[in-house]
């Protein structure tokens, strides 16, 4: 069952990433970039930021150490925010930094869901390893987001594919599911409460968002870290002339 309580998840992250596990991950950067992680997401980063043409604001939710912002291009302003104040330490000399070409960064420690924008808004959003994973992808977070983006915005994001994940014990039993007391659903519900999500719930959440068109990809990676598959989503706003024609 899908988790929606960000808050208790908040709480973990920032109990999780401390000083050490912080310097750990950091450390761990030097070895991602022979992992097939980078090879995938800092190309599909440079092509997104590239499609645009013209100079961008970007937003990182849940930017880390900031291992994905020498991929940006088109680049002048750019946002990174993470709970961790331990990641963000980090994030100001962040993976090949003499690869960074952008001349303001600004990083900015608070939970996505709880920080006031104040109204500004982004070209860009993208978010690695951090919505249906350590956090939950909600709608409310689907609907910040998109107004977080200006007129013919793009979004990309991973969640984690939890159906990858499910041994055929848990497959099992949620077949069993229907026919099961409630007492004991109610148990199971409980047990399976995650913020990982299936492709079904992600397209549903997506499909009732006010996102003008989006493309769900399953995408089956392996490092020393992380074996399973995750999807990624991208996702666009339209403006009110452009719209009509996605309808």
């Amino acid at each position: 069952m899908l988790n929606t309580n960000h808050e208790v998840c908040d709480v973990k992250t920032v109990h999780l990433y401390n000083e050490s596990y912080s310097q750990s991950y950091r450390d761990y950067d030097n070895e991602f970039v022979n992992t097939p992680y980078y090879t995938t997401f800092v190309p599909l980063l440079k092509e997104l930021t590239l499609s645009f043409n013209r100079p961008i604001k970007v937003l990182d939710l849940g930017c880390g150490t900031g291992r994905y912002f020498h991929a940006l291009q088109n680049t002048v302003e750019l946002t990174g925010i993470d709970i961790a104040a331990p990641m963000l330490n980090l994030a100001v000399h962040p993976l090949k930094e003499e690869e960074v070409n952008i001349p303001v960064i600004n990083l900015i420690e608070g939970s996505a869901f709880e920080h006031d924008f104040a109204g500004e808004q982004f070209d860009f959003i993208y978010s690695i390893g951090v919505l249906g994973e350590h956090a939950p992808f909600t709608a409310d977070m689907c609907d910040k987001l998109y107004t977080l983006l200006t007129d013919e915005g793009m979004l990309m994001f991973t969640v984690v594919d939890i159906d990858e994940r499910k041994n055929l014990k848990r497959r099992l039993a949620e077949t069993a599911y229907p026919l099961l007391p409630e007492k004991i659903k109610h148990i199971l519900d409980k047990r399976w409460e995650t913020n990982y999500m299936t492709y079904k719930q992600l397209d549903n959440m997506m499909r009732g968002s006010r996102f003008d068109n989006y493309n769900i990809e399953r995408i089956s990676l392996t490092s020393r870290v992380w074996t399973g598959a995750h999807l990624r989503c991208i996702a666009n706003k339209y403006d009110t002339i452009s719209r009509p024609f996605f309808e």
